[in-house]
């Protein structure tokens, strides 16, 4: 198969900040569709490049590197709460200046949090929205036990999540007290420096979330949503997320047999059935 062309770009956010951001360019030169991928916890620069590869539909994948995460300003912290919501609508405004026919926003795994956020702030920001692994919220009753703890050589899902200092910081920020918002409550591998790790802030985990999910989040754009998460994913749990999803948005969850958490990105029964949402 003809392998799409990977490059790196950047973008300038409202606050003049230069951010990075990889361009996967369709086989056939610029795709009618363009797809823009929010990245998870960690990046899976290779699951992404993967995914690209997969795509069935005549399209471009850009892939943001989320502020604290990409190599030219001050790495895991935010300025302030809310920070990726502004990052990424200049993002998505900069990708449709260049006169896609379709804009596709997909998230995975907490990538899909994000979008979240965005729509409860404009449900006009995209053409359709795909959710794929999708984290919505550390709070809901969907995942397996030790989902926020997976340093481990039998998983391929790699980060440490510290739970109990998350509540204890929002609890504090909640009070107005700000002062301990740059504390460290995530550790995750570093793919853009040997160092090995990268801690991640409480404002920059907070700005991946809703504090709430509304259940009528998706109302007026119900066909524009498409979810799916594999049979064998090794942070959720796809039945209890199935539930959870047709009882919160009365939407059908798309469950992709004999796949997991990253694979999913490039498992061409997913691709299959995106292609035929998408097309």
């Amino acid at each position: 198969m003809e392998m799409v062309e990977t490059t790196w770009r950047t973008y300038h956010a409202r606050d003049f900040t230069r951010l990075q951001y990889v361009f996967h360019e369709s086989r056939k030169g610029q795709g009618k569709y363009a797809i823009i991928l929010i990245h998870g916890i960690t990046a899976e620069l290779s699951h992404q490049e993967k995914f690209a590869q997969a795509i069935k539909v005549e399209a471009d994948v850009f892939l943001p590197i989320l502020r604290g995460y990409d190599q030219l300003n001050k790495r895991g912290d935010l300025t302030y709460i809310g920070h990726y919501d502004n990052d990424l609508f200049d993002f998505i405004h900069h990708i449709k200046k260049m006169g896609y026919e379709k804009i596709i926003l997909a998230g995975h795994s907490m990538g899909c949090a994000n979008i979240l956020r965005l729509l409860s702030q404009n449900r006009n920001i995209a053409d359709q929205f795909v959710f794929i692994s999708p984290f919505f919220h550390p709070t809901l009753p969907v995942y397996r036990d030790d989902a926020t703890e997976q340093f481990k050589p039998e998983t391929d899902v790699d980060y440490t999540v510290y739970q109990k200092k998350i509540i204890l910081l929002m609890t504090l920020y909640k009070m107005n007290i700000h002062r301990f918002s740059h504390k460290t409550v995530a550790i995750i591998p570093d793919e853009f420096d040997d160092s090995g790790i990268l801690q991640l802030s409480f404002r920059l985990m907070a700005s991946r979330f809703l504090e709430k999910i509304p259940s009528d989040l998706f109302e007026g754009i119900e066909n524009q949503v498409f979810t799916f998460v594999g049979g064998k994913d090794e942070v959720v749990v796809a039945e209890q997320l199935e539930s959870w999803y047709r009882e919160k948005f009365d939407l059908e969850l798309n469950i992709i047999e004999e796949t997991d958490h990253n694979h999913i990105l490039h498992d061409s029964n997913f691709h299959h059935r995106l292609f035929d949402y998408i097309k």
